[in-house]
C-alpha cells in the first residue's frame, strides 16, 4: 500500500487549524516527505542530547547486560551463544546432552544482540547498546507522528510524537539498549501499512515489520493471530481470495523469521525454538516456592506441562495478576491521558458512534496483551507500569491524541490556546525523563564496582575460563568476561548443580533488593559465615555484604 493512502478519521464538518470559531474546513491529514525528515532529524539530535546526559547504556539493565554478553560472543564469532545460563537451562541442556559450552543464547531474543554485536566493530560498547534500540527510537518518532497526522492532522502528529519522545517509553527506553523500542517501530509501521486501503504487497511490507518486531521481541508472534485475522476481515469486501493471499503474504515474514531463530535454537540445543524465558516466566509468582525464587530453581518445565501439572495454582496467578495489571494498562509508557483518550475512543467506536478501522487492529492486540501479561509476572521490572505492556503505549497514544484533536475541534476550541493545557500535560509526563536529564550520569560507582572492584577482589588466581556461580550472573560476566550462572536459590540445589552439571570455581552471592529477596534467603547462613559450604572456603567478603567463595579442595 502507498502511505498516502489512508482512511481518514475526521467526520465532515470538523473545524480545521483555523482558530476562527466556526470555520469548517478539513484538516489536512497529509503531511510531506520534508516534515517526516524534519520529525526524524529533531528526534536523533533529541536523543544524542539525552544520551550524552545519562549512562543507562555505559551500565546497561540486567537483562541487557546478558544481551551485550552475547554480542560479545556474536562479535567474535561464536554465533549465537553466551557466557551467562540459569539454572533451567542446565538441566534442560542435560537432558539434551548439550551441556558443554559455549551455552546457547537462550535468555535474549536475536535482534539486539546482532545488531549490538555488528556495531561493536565500528563503536565503543557502550554506543553500540545505545544504538540498538536508538535506531528503533529514532525510526518510530516519525511513524507515531504520521500515524497522528493522518488520523487528525498535524496537531495530532505533533501531540503524538512529542508525548511519546518525552515519555519513559521514548527517550529512557531508546537509549538503554532493551528491546521495547524496536516492538514500538514494528507496531507502529505495521499500523501505517495496514490503514485502507491496502494491497498484498502493503500487508507483506507490514509482515516484514512484524518479522522485525518478532526476532526483537517474541511476544510479536501472539500478537500475529490478531493481525493476520484483521488483515482477511479489512480485505473481504474484495473477496475471498484476495482476502487470504494478504493474509498469507502478512504472515510469511514472520514464518521466516520464526524459522530462522528456531533452526539456530535447535542447532545449538536440539530443541526447535528452545527459550528459556518462558520457563522461568510461567512459574513466577506462583506461590509453589515459598522462601525460594521460581527463577533459579533447578529444574525445567516446557510452559504446557507447568500449566496442566498445577490448573488451580495457575488460575489463581492469573487471577491474582490480571487484577493488579489490567487496571493500569490506561498508564501504558507513561502516556496516561492520550491512553486515557484512546480507551474513550473505543467505547464511542463500539457504540458505533464512529468508524473503527485499523483502530480493531490495535483493539484486538491490546486485548491480546492484556490476557498473556498474568501468564508471566507482576511488573516484571516494569520501566513504566508494566514492560509487557509498555511497548502498545505510544501507537494508543496516537490514537488517542487524534481523538483528543478531533474533541478540541468539535467543540470549536482554539488549536493556538489549546497548546497550554496539552503543554503542560505532556510535560507532567516527561518529568520521569526530564529527572534523568537534570540529574545526569550518576552509575559510576556501580561501574567503578562491577568493572573495577570486583575483578580486583577475585585477585590474580582469577580466570576469564572460569564458571562463576552468582546471584549477579549477569553482571559478573558483563563485567568480568567470565562464564556465570545463576546461583540456584538453596545451596542443596546448587551442591547438586555443581556435581551433576557444571564445576563452579567461584561463587559471588550478594542481596538483590527487597523485590528479589527469595534469591538470597537460603544462602543468609552461608553468607554471614554460620554454615559452610562443602566444598568451597571464604575468599573475600566486602564492605557491602557481598561474600566471593572460592573452590577448595574436594570442591
Amino acid at each position: 500500500m502507498s502511505l498516502h493512502h489512508a482512511e481518514s478519521m475526521t467526520a465532515p464538518g470538523h473545524a480545521g487549524d483555523s482558530d476562527h470559531e466556526g470555520a469548517r474546513v478539513h484538516p489536512s491529514t497529509g503531511c510531506s516527505w520534508r516534515e517526516l525528515l524534519l520529525v526524524l532529524v529533531l528526534a536523533a539530535l533529541l536523543w544524542g542530547g539525552y544520551l550524552a546526559r545519562t549512562d543507562f547504556h555505559v551500565f546497561p539493565r540486567d537483562d541487557v547486560m546478558q544481551a551485550v554478553v552475547a554480542a560479545r560472543q556474536f562479535a567474535a564469532g561464536e554465533g549465537h551463544t553466551s557466557r551467562v545460563a540459569t539454572p533451567t537451562m542446565l538441566v534442560f541442556l542435560a537432558e539434551q546432552g548439550r551441556l558443554e559450552r559455549p551455552w546457547p543464547n537462550a535468555l535474549r531474543s536475536p535482534l539486539p544482540v546482532v545488531l549490538m554485536g555488528s556495531l561493536m566493530g565500528f563503536v565503543s560498547e557502550p554506543t553500540a547498546v545505545a544504538l540498538s534500540s536508538g535506531i528503533f527510537f529514532v525510526l518510530a518518532v516519525p511513524l507515531i507522528y504520521l500515524i497522528g497526522c493522518r488520523l487528525a492532522g498535524r496537531w495530532a502528529g505533533g501531540l503524538a510524537a512529542i508525548a511519546f519522545v518525552l515519555a519513559p517509553s521514548g527517550l529512557y527506553l531508546g537509549s538503554t539498549g532493551m528491546t521495547e523500542s524496536s516492538t514500538i517501530f514494528a507496531l507502529a509501521a505495521i499500523i501505517l501499512l495496514l490503514m485502507r486501503p491496502f494491497t498484498w504487497r502493503g500487508a507483506l511490507l507490514a509482515g516484514v515489520a512484524l518479522g522485525i518486531g518478532y526476532l526483537g521481541r517474541s511476544t510479536m508472534q501472539m500478537w500475529a493471530l490478531v493481525m493476520v485475522l484483521y488483515v482477511i476481515w479489512a480485505s473481504l469486501d474484495d473477496g475471498w481470495g484476495r482476502a487470504l493471499l494478504r493474509g498469507a503474504a502478512f504472515v510469511v515474514p514472520l514464518v521466516l523469521a520464526a524459522w530462522w531463530w528456531g533452526a539456530q535454537m535447535e542447532a545449538l540445543t536440539g530443541e526447535f525454538g528452545y527459550a528459556a524465558q518462558a520457563d522461568i516466566s510461567v512459574r513466577r509468582d506462583t506461590g509453589l516456592y515459598p522462601g525460594r525464587s521460581s527463577s533459579s530453581a533447578l529444574e525445567h518445565w516446557s510452559p504446557g506441562e507447568f500449566i496442566i501439572q498445577h490448573p488451580g495454582v495457575m488460575a489463581s496467578k492469573y487471577a491474582r495478576i490480571a487484577r493488579e495489571t489490567w487496571p493500569d494498562f490506561i498508564t501504558m509508557g507513561g502516556l496516561t491521558l492520550l491512553v486515557a483518550c484512546f480507551l474513550v475512543e473505543f467505547v464511542v467506536v463500539a457504540a458505533g458512534g464512529k468508524p473503527g478501522g485499523v483502530r480493531w487492529l490495535l483493539y484486538g492486540v491490546i486485548g491480546m496483551q492484556l490476557l498473556l501479561v498474568p501468564l508471566a509476572s507482576f511488573g516484571h521490572g516494569g520501566v513504566s507500569v508494566n514492560r509487557y505492556l509498555d511497548p502498545l503505549g505510544p501507537a494508543a497514544a496516537a490514537f488517542g491524541a487524534a481523538f483528543a484533536i478531533e474533541l478540541l475541534r468539535r467543540h470549536g476550541a482554539s488549536m493556538r490556546l489549546a497548546l497550554l493545557p496539552l503543554g503542560l500535560i505532556v510535560a507532567l509526563m516527561s518529568v520521569p525523563v526530564a529527572m534523568n536529564v537534570a540529574v545526569g550520569p550518576y552509575h559510576q560507582a556501580d561501574i567503578a564496582y562491577w568493572q573495577q572492584q570486583v575483578p580486583e577482589t577475585f585477585g590474580p588466581e582469577f580466570d576469564r575460563d572460569d564458571v562463576v556461580a552468582s546471584t549477579h550472573a549477569s553482571a559478573i560476566s558483563w563485567a568480568t568476561g567470565a562464564w556465570a550462572i545463576e546461583v540456584p536459590v538453596t545451596p542443596d540445589e546448587f551442591l547438586r548443580m555443581n556435581h551433576e552439571f557444571v564445576p563452579v570455581d567461584w561463587v559471588y552471592l550478594q542481596h538483590r533488593g527487597g523485590t528479589n529477596v527469595d534469591r538470597t534467603s537460603a544462602w543468609e547462613s552461608v553468607m554471614e559465615g554460620e554454615k559452610r559450604l562443602p566444598g568451597f572456603e571464604m575468599h573475600e567478603r566486602l564492605e557491602d555484604g557481598a561474600v566471593i567463595l572460592r573452590r577448595g579442595e574436594g570442591g
